[in-house]
């Protein structure tokens, strides 16, 4: 009984000489604020960019790229090699790969889905009653029609497909499925069938 007394007077102790320092401590000098409200500026800053011209300038850099319709339902291999186009230093600045170093990224990453590439609304029709595999966790990559006219028309999230992505991924002809098998795609290509 006494020793219960005995922790809880510390206690009490504890917490009177914690309030008293904390009431003796006293407030600095307080200044106002002189740095501007940064919500305020990137508003300024926002309101002063020509958005319609800038939007305009982005559509132009986008070309649609093209490729053929497939005739007949095919499958191929194909092995991606990047070459480094800068050279790669530890934090010392010991060059680790010099600039045009060729290497397949596949051997280091995995792709998380498939790509499936369409060339209109219809292909996504014929990719998705030829192929079990596909499902709704792949990439939808877009050639020869404008991208945001494919997703009002679907209603499916879509990416544009660049030049460079159809040599990366060795693309010949839409509608296209790839997959990673090891360290090389697999691009099927099925030909859009006429009674879809």
């Amino acid at each position: 009984m006494i020793k219960n007394y005995f922790n809880i007077s510390i206690i009490i102790l504890l917490l009177f000489s914690g309030n008293s320092s904390a009431v003796s401590v006293s407030k600095g000098t307080t200044y106002e604020i002189v740095e501007p409200d940064l919500l305020v500026e990137i508003k300024q800053k926002a309101d002063q960019v020509n958005w319609k011209k800038l939007q305009k300038n982005m559509k132009l850099t986008q070309d649609i790229t093209h490729l053929p319709i497939a005739k007949e339902d095919e499958s191929y291999y194909h092995q991606p090699i990047v070459e480094l186009p800068f050279e790669v230093k530890d934090k010392d600045g010991k060059i680790l790969y010099p600039k045009g170093f060729k290497f397949n990224p596949l051997k280091y990453t995995t792709l998380p889905n498939q790509l499936i590439v369409l060339g209109s609304p219809r292909h996504l029709e014929t990719v998705s009653n030829l192929s079990s595999v596909v499902s709704s966790d792949d990439t939808l990559l877009i050639a020869n029609m404008d991208t945001v006219k494919f997703i009002k028309q679907t209603g499916k999230r879509a990416f544009l497909l660049t030049e460079n992505a159809i040599k990366r991924l060795g693309i010949k002809k839409v509608p296209s499925v790839i997959s990673q098998k090891g360290d090389r795609f697999l691009i099927q290509v099925f030909a859009p069938r006429s009674d879809l």
